[in-house]
């Protein structure tokens, strides 16, 4: 067998969680909180593919845990367990300034049982912290592959400004930090995020070989099991009304303020209704609503919040678009659910799901940060002036299979030990 560990390199977002019932696995503290393991964190995922299909691999995913006092552990699945480790912050010099930063020592001292050459440890590609430089300096037996599920432009030097000389000396020290990170890498797995980004990694890194990999989806179960009508008749929308939907966590980066206020700017000559499913900081919440409120937006946009997936599954179907138009971008896996499903897609130019939408010739793509061509198109969608084409379901259940995933891992990883 094949020890493989996944390292998250961030503690739970207990924060983000906190209006949602506990998860299934979840223990009680001595100083009366609570340690929870959700068990669909991207590592969890990734990983519970690989023991479906293979049975030569025994793998855990591991966690700093800001609130762990001990290290908890649950077993997901055959030869799959997820482990919270004590964790805290800690401050660093770091260009310049102090900063904190997660270091677990517990996670460190644990990985030490496990440095030889039969263990695979799979990291951040992009974390470049001291506790991740400590767990490198410690771990030297052990194989190596880092991955990466955002951007993939995060791997690469930033362009250097030189109207301010601080600024640029700082960009400077971070572009010799992230040469000096990316040369250290063999193995890179990817999701493809930007293909031109990996090109110039394996440039600078001759020895670089990145393996791509695509996400899976639970195909069986994100497809449309009734109608349209159906799903509105359920949730009580309006049958003749437009539906946007978005569902991600409410969190800065993905936007909604953004798409708020443009809703506050559109005018299109037919009826619409916008539903956001999705938790978040209780505090951005409350923004969000304030910006409803003062836009008098009550009638046009609905906070769901948090909803169990049958219930998501029927606003799927519900819909007539899907929107996601986050500031950095890997892929959207409520993108791919409503793929699945048949509804179109309106997102950002940039990510795995964008590169797929866009060989397929469906899907309709803005700027992250061009707010006038999001109330434009989206006030054309809305009217029916411009038609977005979908995604075929056969072309997405074949390429979105937990099959492929676990293929394409294993594949990088028997790369992995052609090379040591």
């Amino acid at each position: 067998m094949i020890k493989i560990i996944f390292i998250i390199p961030f503690s739970p977002k207990y924060a983000e969680y906190a209006d949602k019932p506990r998860p299934k696995y979840n223990w009680d503290t001595k100083d009366g909180q609570w340690v929870g393991i959700w068990g669909y964190d991207w590592g969890d995922l990734h990983l519970k593919s690989l023991v479906e299909y293979y049975d030569n691999y025994d793998c855990e995913v591991w966690q700093p845990d800001l609130r762990a006092d001990k290290i908890y552990s649950a077993q997901l699945c055959e030869n799959l367990i997820h482990r919270n480790f004590p964790a805290k912050m800690i401050k660093s010099f770091y260009r310049f300034k102090l900063r904190k930063e997660l270091y677990s020592k517990s996670i460190i001292e644990e990985l030490k049982k496990y440095d030889d050459n039969n263990t695979v440890l799979m990291l951040p590609a992009t974390v470049r912290t001291k506790w991740m430089v400590s767990i490198l300096g410690s771990i030297r037996n052990a194989k190596h592959i880092y991955y990466i599920y955002i951007n993939d432009s995060k791997l690469l030097p930033l362009k250097i400004s030189c109207l301010n000389p601080l600024k640029a000396l700082s960009t400077y020290l971070i572009n010799k930090e992230k040469l000096q990170w990316l040369k250290n890498m063999n193995i890179l797995l990817t999701s493809y995020s930007d293909s031109e980004a990996v090109k110039k990694a394996e440039q600078i890194n001759p020895n670089l070989k990145a393996s791509k990999f695509v996400w899976g989806l639970d195909l069986d179960y994100w497809y449309p099991v009734i109608d349209k009508e159906a799903a509105r008749k359920k949730l009580k929308i309006p049958a003749e009304a437009f539906v946007i939907l978005l569902s991600q966590r409410l969190v800065p980066e993905y936007q909604v303020d953004r798409f708020i206020e443009v809703i506050a700017q559109i005018k299109p000559v037919k009826p619409f209704v916008c539903y956001i499913t999705g938790f978040g900081l209780p505090d951005y919440k409350s923004y969000l609503q304030g910006l409803v409120e003062r836009f008098g937006l009550n009638n046009k946009i609905c906070f769901v919040g948090y909803v169990c997936d049958e219930e998501l599954r029927n606003y799927m179907i519900a819909a007539d678009l899907f929107v996601a138009v986050p500031t950095i971008f890997g892929g959207s896996g409520g993108a791919l659910k409503e793929m699945a499903i048949g509804r179109p897609i309106f997102t950002v130019s940039s990510g795995s799901t964008y590169y797929f939408l866009k060989e397929q010739n469906a899907g309709i793509f803005v700027s992250p940060t061009d707010y006038e061509e999001w109330r434009h198109k989206l006030e054309s969608i809305i009217n029916g002036e411009i038609i977005v084409k979908t995604v075929k379901r056969e072309i997405v259940m074949d390429h979105y299979s937990w099959k492929k995933t676990a293929e394409q891992t294993k594949k990088a990883i028997d790369l992995l030990f052609e090379e040591n």
